[in-house]
């Protein structure tokens, strides 16, 4: 049997693709579009390390205008097609492979006003967007979920201008 390296160059090729585009959300209906008729939004992601792991938490997708998005854990973006959009973001605490309460906590927290929030933008078609968040903690020497005080998120374009700014996305105790 001959070795074909571009034939598992182009099985690889075929597996990643097929990995990266399970990981967008397509919030619109018919058939997928070309990148310049779409826009795409990611979430930013945040590299946490303790005495012995490493964790990426992230920005996740819960809701697209009147469209809840299942299971929007799985999902590191979304296309949606241009025109104005409410999405609605909340920060996803990895906690790793933890059993017990710790994965609840984190459920329960994607629902709550100070670790979500909707943010309204005009989204341009061909445009990349990224959700940025800041988390904050009532500890500061202790920074895990159990002191995690509340996230404020906002919305930058693809070199680095605000869209949705810091002050829109600050959450604001009612």
């Amino acid at each position: 049997m001959n070795f074909k390296p571009w034939l598992l160059i182009a099985l690889l090729g075929c597996l990643l693709s097929s990995c990266s585009s399970s990981l967008t959300y397509k919030a619109y209906q018919g058939e997928p579009k070309a990148p310049l008729r779409v826009s795409h939004i990611r979430g930013s992601q945040f590299i946490r390390q303790d005495s012995i792991n490493r964790y990426v938490d992230a920005v996740k997708f819960a809701r697209i205008d009147e469209t809840e998005i299942d299971d929007g854990s799985s999902f590191r973006s979304v296309e949606v097609e241009p025109g104005f959009h409410d999405i609605e973001v909340y920060f996803y605490w990895d906690m790793g492979s933890q059993r017990g309460l710790a994965p609840a906590l984190v459920s329960y927290a994607s629902s709550q006003d100070n670790l979500s929030r909707t943010l309204r933008f005009n989204a341009r078609a061909g445009m990349e967007y990224t959700v940025k968040a800041q988390p904050y903690f009532s500890e500061s020497k202790k920074q895990d979920i159990t002191t995690l005080s509340h996230v404020d998120f906002w919305v930058e374009d693809m070199n680095g201008v605000e869209i949705v700014s810091k002050e829109a996305g600050r959450y604001n105790p009612t």
